[in-house]
């Protein structure tokens, strides 16, 4: 299978949104209503593009994938990242402490099921990082510990560390960390 891996344009944001919206429950155990409210609108979509980071999967002009990178204010209304701004203050990863001006949120991330496991969610990772490089060294995810195939992935094909496990109303996470400097990584 060939697919292109690319910066995100405006023309996409029509069907990142209607993907996300349609798929944001996939990956876990169990639907979890509560994300829905977490969807985003085609405004803050078109937002990301013009001012975050968006990276994009395509097949025979279709998306197949799409990852997203933030800085922290566009979510810092939010309690759950409210929450994750504040661990992320304690936390530090190989003797660099870390803090909303050297990291971004990374994520969300989705690959299309039948484009999973032949390199899409590496690809798109590796793309975003670049993107995101001469801005912030680190990216930091978390991730439902129901979610494992995620949990696996992000460990094992995008070269994240686990920073801390902790729990927000009432459901358990896993706080990630991964360098946007692919050399970085090799020397850690």
């Amino acid at each position: 299978m060939l697919f292109t891996i690319r910066k995100g344009a405006l023309i996409d944001a029509a069907a990142i949104v209607q993907l996300e919206r349609k798929h944001i429950n996939d990956e876990l155990s169990k639907p979890v209503a509560a994300l829905h409210a977490h969807s985003f609108t085609l405004n803050e979509v078109k937002t990301l593009i013009n001012h975050h980071w968006l990276a994009v999967a395509e097949d025979q002009g279709e998306i197949i994938g799409y990852v997203i990178a933030t800085k922290w204010a566009f979510f810092s209304s939010q309690p759950l990242y409210r929450h994750i701004i504040q661990k992320i203050k304690f936390s530090d990863l190989d003797g660099c402490a870390l803090s909303t001006t050297n990291t971004c949120q990374y994520g969300p991330v989705w690959v299309h099921p039948s484009f999973r496991g032949k390199g899409v969610f590496e690809a798109l990772v590796n793309e975003l990082k670049h993107q995101v490089k001469g801005t912030y060294p680190f990216m930091v995810t978390f991730i439902s510990a129901d979610n494992v195939r995620s949990l696996v992935a992000h460990k094992n094909k995008a070269a994240m560390y686990l920073l801390e496990d902790f729990t927000f109303e009432q459901r358990d996470y896993q706080l990630l960390v991964t360098h946007t400097d692919q050399s970085a990584e090799a020397n850690s």
